[in-house]
């Protein structure tokens, strides 16, 4: 919690590791995901502070080499990409930065030339996404020595005093930082640490991992109290403030440079959330107040998205001396109900995955027509293999056991937490279909 630009109070709960017993305590440093979009914004508006880009910057300047197939890449600019409001996609090129990690610099200067528009949101209007700011990282890859984490590193990290955040955690498993477990209530009995740990190839451009009073610091640079001791010039700081579209919905009054705004207990605020499997955030700053908060949790799914919220309601009016007894008590009552939804979902996923199990077994000679490596040029290769008796699915950073589909050449693969995917096959199994994508055997 900040307050008067200062951090004020931090408090850390839980476990880091359950089976081990290792609780975090304030060297822990976890994976902070969508939040990353507002240090690239502040990382972009730094350098155009140094001449290297501009806000209007267009696709066809930021990638003068590349052949754009199917836009025209002089109407799309950094202002339209980190505003969600280009009207692009490319769903190859998130999935394959948030999940598989099957990128290398050829791939990622595919996935530039084959953007298209989307079906569904013109360009000007809102569509969140992590497009955009996957296509600053690979202009920074392209134009910024040692790339988009050394970008960050030095146009913000550094000069705020962050020197336990990292998108090299790769490095940082290697140097023994402790980072807590990953865990989902999704997975057993939400007590045992799921497989999904966030490498180099996959928090590409939109996750750092970083120690929470890491984050209090950026935001303390940040905060009017500070304005003349902070690390980043005024112009940037009004920048990354600006709003750049409105009446996103309900909840939010707008977006701009990695931030959306918003309302938390009366309070004006710029906040991000953010999560993925095993993590959970919630980022948030009161400018005219001088306040911020951050709560995060090696948790993913609904309790922490949902605790992070009233956390950090409570903790808003906690900083503006406000009584918080009535609404710890209605926040208390919520979760209570919440957690009975929760124990019927993990009923509900448990039942689910018996029924899986129980279905007619994959015979032996459709598990070894099955068998073999499969590839597709957007989203790289996935191999099947036999173990244990069970045919089990690699893509990537991405893996499930196989199991039998309605017919013959149907399959189901759980790729994520709760997440089941169907999985086709033609009847010589040398084609297969997943997630809309079609897969060639290759051997």
């Amino acid at each position: 919690m900040i307050k008067d630009g200062q951090i004020t109070h931090e408090v850390h709960v839980g476990m880091a590791n359950v089976e081990k017993q290792i609780p975090v305590d304030t060297n822990s440093v976890y994976y902070f995901a969508s939040t990353t979009k507002a240090i690239m914004g502040l990382a972009t508006l730094q350098a155009e502070k140094e001449g290297l880009l501009s806000k209007d910057s267009t696709l066809r300047q930021l990638f003068p080499n590349v052949k754009f197939s199917f836009i025209n890449p002089d109407n799309y600019s950094v202002r339209d990409l980190l505003s969600h409001r280009s009207g692009l996609t490319n769903d190859a090129m998130t999935w394959t930065f948030s999940y598989t990690g099957n990128h290398d610099k050829k791939q990622r200067l595919h996935f530039v030339s084959s953007l298209k528009p989307h079906p569904k949101i013109k360009k000007g209007e809102f569509g969140y996404t992590n497009l955009g700011y996957n296509l600053l990282a690979i202009w920074f890859d392209e134009n910024y020595e040692g790339g988009w984490p050394n970008a960050i590193k030095e146009l913000v990290l550094s000069p705020a005093g962050m020197k336990n955040s990292t998108a090299d955690v790769d490095q940082a498993r290697l140097q023994n930082w402790p980072i807590p477990s990953p865990y989902s209530y999704k997975f057993r009995s939400g007590q045992s640490e799921i497989y999904m740990n966030k490498n180099n190839a996959t928090l590409y451009s939109v996750g750092i991992f970083a120690r929470p009073n890491d984050w209090g610091k950026l935001i303390t640079h940040l905060l009017p109290i500070n304005a003349e001791r902070s690390a980043f010039p005024k112009s940037v700081v009004r920048a990354s403030q600006q709003l750049l579209v409105s009446d996103i919905d309900s909840y939010f009054s707008g977006y701009g440079w990695g931030w959306m705004h918003s309302k938390v207990a009366g309070e004006s605020v710029l906040m991000h959330t953010g999560g993925f499997d095993g993590a959970s955030v919630q980022v948030s700053y009161a400018p005219e107040k001088n306040l911020g908060v951050v709560v995060v949790h090696n948790e993913s799914g609904l309790i922490a998205n949902e605790l992070n919220g009233r956390i950090t309601e409570i903790a808003y009016k906690m900083l503006t001396n406000q009584d918080v007894s009535k609404l710890i008590e209605f926040h208390q009552e919520e979760m209570t109900d919440l957690a009975v939804y929760v124990e019927k979902a993990k009923a509900e996923l448990a039942a689910k995955r018996e029924d899986l199990s129980k279905r007619r077994s994959i015979s032996p000679s459709l598990k070894s027509l099955l068998e073999g490596v499969y590839e597709n040029t957007e989203v790289g290769r996935l191999t099947i293999k036999q173990r244990d008796s069970d045919l089990h699915l690699a893509w990537g950073d991405l893996q499930s056991k196989v199991y039998s589909g309605q017919a013959d050449n149907e399959f189901i693969v759980e790729l994520r937490p709760g997440k089941f995917y169907e999985l086709t096959a033609d009847k010589s199994m040398s084609v297969i279909e997943l997630k809309d994508w079609q897969f060639q055997k290759v051997r």
